[in-house]
């Protein structure tokens, strides 16, 4: 019986053979390398430039997937570094161990690239990272053209591994490798951002967005660096001042060598009828970045990215008035040749035009921040507004409403700015004295457009009043100068503009205080004898009675009144007198028994009876 039951056994398992079984449908892995990055490190500090605290969370995210996986990497005592191969490919969270290893390397290399400012040391250091986590990216592309992995997984692989690469083809200055594999990547990411929803394309077409500035970088470099300055302001614009783009130092680095060479041809200025050389190299970079200024700005769209370059502006501005100042310096030591009476006027010449430079271009700036600050101020002057914008400025992320004590702050700024122009003027009799006096009166108009409303605010009808009268009065100063200028039109429209808000607020404010008498009257008229206290009508007879739930006895709390204080006064003869002693009044000591009495006293016991 039993061998029959061995042979039953082996027909069933020759009937059970693995050739008769189904084969199961293999499940192609999907890996979406972009945005999972994107938003791992949104979330983990690269929202605010934290490369640390990202690969850190790389670094924790490995150790996790190691656990999990039981994908060890030795011991306790030794390390034993494992390589994810194809016959692992049956879980993508394989893959994510090899993407983690290569965010880790770049964030390192990217946090040794922000040391390397100051210690250059660290820049062979993030070479070497960067260098590692292209060898990731490799390793994950490879994995990547597995049969087991789809077409999308494929491309976004050998996408981000053109990237890695050409991230260190950049570094290492290789131009045309860089400039290859960025194309390559960018062609990817936009066929990618193509064939998706809205929602992931904006990750697709960002990301090419970026890589399109190092293109044209490195095009610059292979064209023997025969590109306008402009070309290469537009990049730095283009390519954002964010501490993890490639290119900002690198711009800043080019343009200004840019700048030195076409302030070569810088040879002189013309300024107040009088033409001097120009012969120190960064005065000369400085002009011809101020003459250039206009256009930049233009071109910088933004408001933060305006205010970024004329910030820029005024300390190329203040390092040229250093410069001029060391070398107006009298001569230290016999081996110098000494400076003749004509050099030092030159020099002082030069130091009065940058200054005159640097005040016009801070009067710029303020302008920018007043055209801010006024898209922010409410149309209609009511203290709620204010109120409820303070509120609800803490919980929300909308503008906080513009005061108007910080439009007068401005203006007092701007006003500063324009006498200390005058002043250097002081001697120039041409148009620009006219134009900076026009000015001053139409910046004195609007500075006190916004105390008047300052005053309207706090229903001070009276001074608000008188104030918008001033207003119309510096407009009509105004108007007269600008009357005197050539193609002005435009000012003097902006000025009837002026006129006509000031008047509308001062028959505001005159409204409103004859509103306000009218109350008075009302309440005085419901003002009642019972609202005085009872020590102030002692003398009149009240029939009320006094046993009410809260009688009006007295004021509490009561008033502060004024009283003669102690006077002080200084003995200056106290020194100079001798006291009597008063030692025949003190508490006189016993003087200490020595050990004879002591044993006396013992024995034969004390001496006194």
């Amino acid at each position: 019986m039993a061998a029959d039951d061995d042979n039953v056994q082996d027909k069933t398992k020759i009937m059970e053979s693995p050739d008769d079984k189904k084969p199961e449908e293999i499940v192609p892995l999907t890996l979406e390398i972009l945005p999972m990055i994107k938003e791992i490190q949104q979330q983990h500090g690269l929202r605010h430039g934290d490369y640390q605290r990202y690969r850190q969370y790389c670094a924790r995210r490995l150790r996790r997937l190691y656990k999990v996986l039981h994908f060890t990497q030795g011991t306790r005592n030794s390390v034993k570094p494992k390589k994810v191969g194809e016959d692992k490919l049956n879980d993508v969270r394989y893959l994510h161990v090899v993407l983690m290893n290569a965010e880790r390397a770049w964030s390192y290399a990217m946090e040794l690239k922000l040391l390397a400012n100051t210690e250059p040391r660290k820049r062979f250091h993030m070479l070497r990272r960067l260098s590692k986590a292209t060898q990731h990216a490799k390793e994950l592309q490879k994995l990547s053209e597995s049969d087991q992995c789809d077409p999308r997984t494929k491309l976004e692989a050998q996408a981000y591994c053109c990237y890695m690469v050409g991230t260190l083809k950049f570094e290492m200055q290789q131009w045309k490798e860089a400039l290859e594999l960025f194309g390559e990547a960018r062609t990817i990411y936009e066929k990618l951002g193509s064939a998706f929803s809205e929602e992931q394309q904006n990750f697709y077409q960002q990301k090419a967005d970026e890589i399109t500035p190092n293109i044209r970088y490195c095009a610059y470099n292979l064209d023997d660096g025969n590109v306008d300055i402009n070309e290469l302001m537009k990049m730095r614009f283009s390519s954002g001042t964010g501490a993890q783009d490639l290119l900002a130092d690198k711009l800043d680095m080019v343009i200004s060598q840019t700048r030195e060479k076409q302030a070569s041809s810088l040879t002189e200025i013309t300024w107040k009828g009088k033409t001097v050389p120009v012969k120190n190299e960064q005065v000369r970079s400085f002009i011809l970045h101020s003459n250039d200024s206009k256009q930049e700005v233009e071109r910088a769209g933004s408001f933060e990215n305006k205010m970024a370059v004329y910030d820029q502006l005024l300390m190329e501005c203040k390092d040229g008035l250093q410069s001029l100042k060391d070398e107006m310096k009298p001569d230290q030591g016999k081996s110098k040749v000494p400076k003749t009476e004509a050099h030092v006027a030159t020099l002082q010449f030069l130091h009065s035009y940058l200054t005159y430079i640097r005040l016009t271009k801070t009067v710029e700036r303020n302008l920018l921040m007043v055209d801010s600050l006024k898209s922010n101020f409410p149309t209609v002057l009511l203290q709620s507004n204010y109120s409820e914008s303070s509120q609800s400025a803490a919980g929300s992320s909308s503008k906080k409403i513009t005061k108007p004590e910080d439009l007068v702050r401005i203006y007092d700024i701007i006003l500063q700015n324009l006498t200390d122009i005058e002043d250097l003027l002081e001697d120039d009799e041409s148009t620009l004295t006219q134009i900076i006096a026009s000015q001053k009166s139409l910046f004195k108009a609007h500075r006190c457009l916004y105390i008047a409303h300052s005053y309207l605010l706090t229903k001070k009808w009276k001074e608000a009043t008188a104030l918008y009268e001033r207003v119309l009065k510096y407009a009509d100063e105004a108007i007269s100068l600008y009357k005197k200028l050539p193609n002005e039109q435009e000012r003097i429209s902006e000025i009837g503009e002026l006129t006509a808000q000031a008047q509308g607020h001062m028959y505001t404010a005159h409204a409103s205080y004859l509103l306000d008498i009218d109350d008075t009257d009302d309440k005085m008229k419901t003002l009642t004898l019972h609202d005085k206290p009872l020590q102030d009508r002692l003398d009149v007879y009240d029939a009320k009675p006094l046993n009410t739930k809260k009688p009006n006895l007295t004021h509490f709390p009561p008033d502060f009144e004024p009283i003669p204080c102690k006077p002080l006064f200084f003995d200056l003869a106290s020194n100079q007198l001798q006291f009597p002693s008063l030692s025949h009044r003190m508490e006189q000591k016993k003087a200490n028994a020595g050990i004879t009495n002591y044993i006396k006293g013992w024995f034969w016991g004390s001496g006194s009876s």
